[in-house]
């Protein structure tokens, strides 16, 4: 399943240590709180809370809050996750260049928007999303293109983001050694300093797009309910 020299457990070695970071990160933003934020980390977490509560309601429309802390978990995981493979000592095994944690991020994802799907329409009601409303003749062929269509749906999210974030390391790793093959002499010009530069772009690129597909499943799962109680 890898393609890559690296063992599989320093991937989920790593995953580990962006998990940690991000819990350090979330207790100095939250410890001694106060209703004037004061400190650096209290402002950071405050503003971080706001802005996915916004994305949460606009991408997934009225009743969107609730699942900002889910949506919000997902972007600032994948986002550290992509952000540490550009750090030297963990280039290698960045966690999101691992199918392993791509697939992981997928499963929990699909599995999240079911329940929900489940919570919003009730059972039956989730059952019949699979028909989209047609005549029950056509069920035999609607139900399963539709569910077909969503288990497709994590296995193109996990390999996207895998696909990505492993490519970005295969060119740095190239650019790398042209740098040493065609320089007979150490020459201090970074070749790899621009790829460096757009992998930045590039994972937030990815973090938000994994973010804004799980917030659309979610919308296109529970959007009946929603529309109801609106």
């Amino acid at each position: 399943m890898e393609g890559h020299h690296a063992s599989p457990w320093l991937f989920a070695a790593n995953a580990g240590l962006v998990s940690v970071l991000l819990m350090l990160a979330a207790i100095a933003g939250t410890r001694r709180m106060q209703r004037v934020p004061g400190t650096f980390w209290q402002n950071v977490a405050e503003q971080t809370v706001e802005s996915f509560r916004y994305f949460a309601v606009n991408v997934i429309g009225y009743g969107g809050e609730k699942h900002a802390p889910f949506l919000g978990t997902l972007f600032v995981f994948i986002l550290a996750s992509n952000l540490i493979g550009l750090v030297p000592v963990f280039s290698k095994a960045a966690p999101t260049a691992s199918l392993n944690t791509t697939i992981a991020l997928a499963i929990i994802t699909f599995l999240y928007v079911q329940w929900q799907g489940i919570r919003a329409n009730g059972f039956v009601g989730y059952l019949k999303h699979f028909t989209m409303g047609t005549h029950w003749a056509l069920w035999p062929l609607m139900v399963p293109l539709e569910i077909i269509s969503e288990l497709a749906k994590p296995l193109s999210l996990a390999i996207r983001l895998y696909g990505n974030m492993y490519g970005k390391e295969q060119v740095i790793l190239v650019l790398v050694g042209l740098a040493a093959a065609l320089l007979p002499i150490w020459f201090p010009i970074p070749f790899q300093f621009p790829i460096l530069v757009f992998g930045v772009f590039v994972g937030f690129v990815q973090a938000l797009v994994f973010t804004l597909l799980a917030g659309i499943y979610i919308s296109l799962m529970t959007q009946h309910d929603e529309e109801h109680a609106h």
